[in-house]
């Protein structure tokens, strides 16, 4: 009869665990690594029908800054026409009061001041939540990607990951992410001050942080808390969330170029063009 031959590495490994050397102790198994617990949240998501705003909770501490002029049938503050920030907010630095103050009278008179979706140009964070189209989240174990319908582009998060140390900046900074349970917790840093924070064209400048908790609070509604910090603009530390609801419409392209009238004025805007020769 053949007889089975043992490899010595095998038997090794056995009399270091029965010794307990390895740190597991004789006659137990190792237990397997838990699995890491992540959300599903697949499909198409929008913000529906709602007035673009972000909604706050009182008790939750100081909140963002308000439109005073939000349509009867919306809740949390939402989109007026023309709109009217609360320039009063105590989270505002003085600078960022009176600059707050100063687009909602142009807004009254007539002539507000175009901001990135007039314009074409990137919103940035945390205003890219105020949009109500199509949102698709695609979520792999390196990386989770938010693609926005209105803007065409991808926001890429670096999932257990750290911000670099010689990053610079752009207009949606380096976010890293990771799971807590079934919540995502997004960390964004590195923004240019070149962006407004909301619709009601409240500022921030580079020092801007924010972070954002995605989760499902029911089946076919995600709730993203975000909290903002910017010393440079913001007294404290300021809250807010918004709601996704996932929907059934498809998702399309929605080129800026070719859409460029100013909602708030009805007048069309001037598109990015190349009038420099090519001979």
């Amino acid at each position: 009869m053949a007889r089975s031959i043992v490899p010595r590495y095998f038997l090794l490994a056995s009399m270091l665990i029965g010794s307990g050397v390895l740190g597991i102790p004789a006659g137990h198994a190792q237990a397997p690594a838990p699995a890491q617990t992540i959300g599903d949240f697949s499909g198409l998501w929008t913000r529906g029908s709602v007035a673009q705003s972000f909604f706050r909770e009182p008790e939750a501490g100081p909140g963002p800054v308000l439109n005073l002029n939000p349509p009867p049938s919306t809740a949390g503050g939402g989109a007026g026409n023309p709109n009217r920030g609360d320039h009063t907010n105590p989270i505002l630095q003085p600078w960022a009061a009176e600059l707050v103050l100063r687009r909602a009278k142009a807004d009254r008179a007539g002539r507000p001041e175009l901001n990135s979706q007039s314009v074409c140009r990137p919103y940035g964070l945390p205003f890219i939540l105020q949009l109500n189209d199509t949102v698709q989240f695609l979520h792999t174990p390196d990386h989770f990607v938010v693609l926005y319908s209105r803007e065409g582009r991808p926001r890429i998060i670096h999932m257990n990951a750290k911000h670099p140390d010689d990053f610079g900046s752009n207009t949606y900074g380096h976010s890293v992410g990771h799971w807590q349970g079934d919540t995502l917790v997004i960390d964004t840093v590195g923004m240019t001050d070149t962006t407004w924070v909301d619709n009601l064209g409240t500022p921030h400048t580079d020092q801007l942080r924010v972070v954002e908790r995605y989760r499902k609070i029911s089946e076919g509604k995600i709730r993203v808390d975000f909290t903002v910090e910017d010393p440079g603009a913001f007294t404290t530390p300021w809250s807010a969330y918004v709601v996704y609801t996932q929907s059934g419409g498809d998702y399309f392209e929605q080129p800026c170029a070719e859409n460029n009238v100013n909602t708030l004025t009805g007048f069309e805007q001037d598109i990015p063009r190349d009038d420099t020769p090519d001979f």
